[in-house]
């Protein structure tokens, strides 16, 4: 079965539930269904299918889940993208993954080379259906038979990495996950995060059980409160920062009393906003912990209230093992590298390829975050891998920022670090040591940042320093 099996089953069995609300508009399940073979009867009709990359560029709506899903249904390499990437990102991401066409907004500002062509849902919504002018109809992946899916793991330079999963995968996963979360059709999902990071994950595991997707207008704490209330939410899947904003929202206003689970994913949620949130809301936050390459493997359900500061245990069918440096398992309540091996891993990485086989060790996944497992197996974050920083669910790679700064011509070399932060949990700070007798202030250098950098990429605070330490070899020293 494929994920678009999966949605036609969905559609015979639930025909009429609400499958995705956006403000006043509900599409049910049935027309779902037929937006998805209108679709993706006028992308074959455009050539597209048969393996090749397609991009779906668009924010959190109606219209980017039918594109996805249509893409998909024609058997293309779906690559879900952020509509708030600069021009230079969306470049770099190409250059790395050739798609064929990407599908965007009608007017979304992005403007690619190549053919375009206008094609309307049938609920008249106008979308833009880019052939990308010199790239042949070929397959993405053909090395990938099942491939379904491709989804970078951070930025767009030489750091990121495009992580390939199969139909066979993401179902695994998708089951896998709601052994844990147990949704089905009587639930409505508070949507928030962005359908470009979760897409081929947490959407498709809600439209396979028949809940409603119910989309929210912007992130203010007013907006999810006031969505929970009118279509009676009962599971809200969200980043720290969406608890800490809900919890701030200075009204007291109560989510309704159908909101029966929370679960916050992408970094670690602080014990005491868990508290908070919970002391305010009657709800324990769950924390969960997810991955690409991977997927929601593990998940703390049951003892969410008394222990909130523990991402919790595996899920059925999910080994889990805690490692030193090499790759040794360390005892209870010893820090290590969490690894982990179960359903739906990835395929392999896209450019170079290199298949997971090649990858995983003893068909473990090393994450490169650092845990503990206590004496009753609940396992806690101790820390994030050595440079990787979490900005509210976004992950950042200190490497993308430098390779900006260090194309200033003021620029000699840059360090990256994550510095805490009350909302965003943390931020981006930056270290510039400058070239031998040039100048520039911290503002132009923010300045030149946000021409090339998503917004939370870019550095809350630049600092320029007299010299950066360098290793032996020459590199940037950042521990």
């Amino acid at each position: 079965m494929n994920l678009v099996e999966t949605l036609s089953q969905a559609a015979r069995q639930w025909p009429d539930r609400p499958a995705v609300v956006e403000g006043e508009a509900v599409l049910s399940y049935r027309d779902l269904w037929r937006e998805v073979e209108a679709l993706r009867a006028r992308l074959e009709n455009l050539g597209i299918g048969g393996g090749q990359g397609v991009g779906v560029l668009g924010r959190n709506s109606r219209a980017f889940v039918v594109s996805a899903l249509a893409a998909s249904a024609c058997g293309a390499v779906v690559l879900p993208l952020h509509p708030q990437l600069r021009a230079t990102e969306l470049a770099e991401i190409l250059a790395l993954a050739p798609l064929t066409a990407v599908i965007s907004e009608a007017a979304t500002p992005h403007r690619l080379e190549g053919s375009r062509d206008e094609v309307s849902l049938l609920d008249g919504t106008p979308l833009a259906v880019t052939r990308r002018a010199g790239v042949p109809p070929a397959p993405l992946v053909p090395w990938v038979p099942d491939a379904a899916f491709l989804r970078f793991t951070s930025g767009t330079t030489g750091a990121a990495k495009g992580v390939i999963l199969t139909h066979r995968g993401v179902l695994e996963r998708v089951a896998a996950a709601n052994e844990g979360l147990g949704l089905g059709p009587e639930d409505a999902v508070l949507w928030v995060l962005p359908m470009a990071y979760h897409f081929f994950v947490s959407i498709v595991l809600y439209l396979s059980v028949g809940a409603a997707v119910v989309l929210c207008p912007d992130l203010a704490a007013e907006s999810l409160l006031d969505v929970a209330e009118r279509h009676r939410a009962t599971f809200l899947y969200a980043a720290p920062l969406h608890i800490r904003l809900l919890t701030a929202e200075p009204s007291g206003r109560r989510l309704p009393a159908s909101l029966r689970r929370v679960m916050s994913v992408s970094s670690p949620l602080t014990p005491q906003a868990a508290r908070d949130f919970h002391a305010r809301f009657g709800v324990p936050v769950s924390q969960g912990y997810g991955i690409i390459e991977v997927g929601l493997p593990v998940m703390n359900i049951a003892e969410a209230a008394a222990r909130p500061e523990a991402i919790g245990r595996p899920l059925t069918g999910y080994d889990v093992a805690v490692l030193d440096d090499d790759g040794n398992p360390v005892a209870d309540g010893e820090t290590g590298q969490l690894a982990l091996r179960g359903p739906g891993l990835f395929a392999g990485y896209l450019a170079p390829p290199l298949p997971a086989e090649t990858v995983l060790r003893d068909g473990f996944f090393l994450t490169g975050d650092l845990v503990h497992r206590d004496a009753e197996g609940l396992l806690t974050i101790d820390g994030r891998s050595k440079t990787l920083i979490n900005i509210a669910g976004h992950k950042v790679f200190p490497e993308e920022v430098s390779g900006v700064l260090d194309r200033h011509p003021a620029v000699a070399r840059s360090r990256i670090s994550m510095r805490p932060h009350p909302q965003f949990g943390e931020v981006v700070h930056a270290e510039v040591e400058l070239a031998e007798a040039r100048s520039a202030s911290a503002e132009e250098l923010l300045r030149f940042c946000r021409q090339h950098l998503s917004g939370h990429k870019v550095p809350a605070s630049i600092d320029v320093v007299p010299r950066i330490t360098l290793t032996p070899s020459g590199k940037v020293r950042y521990v």
